[in-house]
């Protein structure tokens, strides 16, 4: 009897796996993947298998306005680099030779997409030009070809392109409605009815069809969201992400950017057929098999949304102070063990979510960060790196020049002021970090500078 017992739950046991493992084995695969080429995948699998149908409604995917080109949008790379291209203009521009330095050097900061993206604190940090003359010359940096360049947002970037049309129902979309037209683009209903809440917005104030709305949304697809696209060699990547955020009532709500489980089913048609058509058992076993297959695809599919919710979700509301902030400083220590932890899932698995994932930030100012950005790891007394390099910064800002802090001082000061139990060594690393000289090289730093100033005063004594 107890022999029976086991062999019956070893079969089950058997059966179940030759279940599970194939959903699980797709899961894996997909877990890395953006969601399109998720959407890819499953396309390219509905020419093969006919129980996995594209459902009708989503024929014309909709894209992230912001994000996604056609995929046959690949622009050709130019010879000239961008800092050429940029250069040669500025070198023509009739302006001072201090501000045609400080817009150099402001290109530096431009990101791979052309993008300022951050703050002028931030570039002014170490140079000779204040934050507030470097944010001067941002408008001339504006007004160079590509356009677009040196704007710090999408939207920023789409009406510079449409500065000589300010008047336009285009403009106006941009300027106050940027946000919706994401939301029109494509033919399912759910896009036809956003339209219809957009046109009755736009009525309140002025008077538009839905044939102008959606001439206007076709000429911003035709500018251009990433004005460095097209220089050095190589293009510049475009990036779909797979989570957006909206801040609701003083809270991040969190989204998938577009659901794939939506836009694919079982074909209830040829599952029907499959049961009805008498054909041999060969045939038979092979189109179970393509509807297993299906079943387990569309599993599969469900299971990494539902993850990658999960992870965002958690990952949002632990980091609500830094998504509005935006500053370093406010990030929260959140190693991808708590992650896992916390929302039950294993570590590769978290590991494999974050990893080359993004969240696009709907707000005034949209933007798109990594979602790794979010993971941050545990520092000294469950600090960040960042807030202990800070407040090292601020510590040695209050130390007397001619008697600066050796790191042993500094460990203890952490420990009275900040309750930060923290060894010299580790202060050491984090200093170093943090580009500060040792306390050594900043006493020698203020001798020559006194030595400097002496020498000044007694010049200027004889020349009086």
């Amino acid at each position: 009897m107890n022999s029976l017992n086991s062999a019956s739950t070893l079969e089950t046991h058997l059966e179940t796996q030759t279940v599970i493992y194939p959903t699980l084995q797709y899961l894996v695969r997909f877990l890395p993947w953006d969601g399109k080429r998720v959407f890819d995948h499953l396309r390219e699998e509905c020419k093969h298998n006919p129980f996995i149908v594209e459902n009708s409604d989503f024929h014309n995917s909709e894209a992230l306005l912001d994000d996604i080109k056609p995929n046959w949008y690949s622009p050709i790379a130019q010879e000239l680099s961008l800092s050429e291209h940029l250069f040669g203009q500025i070198s023509a521009l009739s302006i001072p030779s201090i501000q045609r330095e400080a817009l150099t050097y402001l290109t530096q900061w431009l990101s791979n997409s052309g993008y300022l993206e951050e703050t002028p604190e931030i570039w002014a940090d170490g140079s000779i030009w204040s934050a507030k003359e470097l944010e001067a010359v941002v408008p001339l940096l504006q007004s160079l070809d590509p356009p677009g360049i040196g704007t710090r947002s999408l939207q920023e970037c789409l009406l510079t392109q449409l500065k000589d049309q300010p008047e336009s129902l285009t403009y106006l979309l941009v300027k106050n409605y940027l946000e919706d037209i994401a939301n029109c683009v494509g033919n399912s209903s759910e896009s036809k009815q956003n339209c219809q809440v957009l046109l009755q917005k736009l009525n309140q104030n002025i008077n538009v069809d839905i044939e102008k709305i959606t001439d206007a949304i076709h000429e911003i697809q035709e500018l251009e969201p990433r004005p460095a696209r097209n220089f050095g060699r190589s293009d510049a990547p475009i990036v779909t992400p797979d989570l957006k955020i909206k801040l609701i009532a003083g809270s991040w709500q969190v989204s998938l950017a577009y659901e794939v489980k939506q836009r694919f089913c079982l074909n209830s048609e040829a599952i029907k057929l499959l049961q009805e058509s008498p054909k041999s058992r060969r045939d038979t076993q092979q189109l179970e098999a393509l509807l297993q297959k299906a079943r387990n695809l569309l599993t599969a599919l469900q299971q990494w949304q539902e993850n990658l919710l999960k992870v965002g979700k958690f990952l949002v509301e632990r980091q609500q102070a830094f998504l509005q902030s935006r500053d370093k400083l406010d990030l929260v220590s959140t190693p991808q063990q708590l992650i896992a932890q916390s929302v039950g899932l294993s570590n590769s698995t978290v590991s494999r979510i974050v990893r080359g994932r993004h969240i696009l930030v709907c707000n005034q100012h949209s933007r798109i960060i990594p979602l790794h950005s979010l993971c941050v790891p545990v520092g000294v007394g469950g600090r960040t790196s960042q807030q202990i390099q800070q407040m090292l910064i601020q510590l040695i800002a209050e130390e007397s020049p001619a008697n600066p802090y050796t790191d042993e001082q500094l460990a203890q000061l952490l420990k009275i002021r900040f309750c930060l139990p923290i060894t010299r060594r580790t202060v050491t690393k984090y200093r170093k970090i943090a580009a500060i000289k040792s306390s050594h090289h900043r006493k020698l730093t203020d001798k020559k500078m006194g030595s400097k100033s002496r020498k000044q005063g007694s010049l200027l004594k004889y020349q009086s």
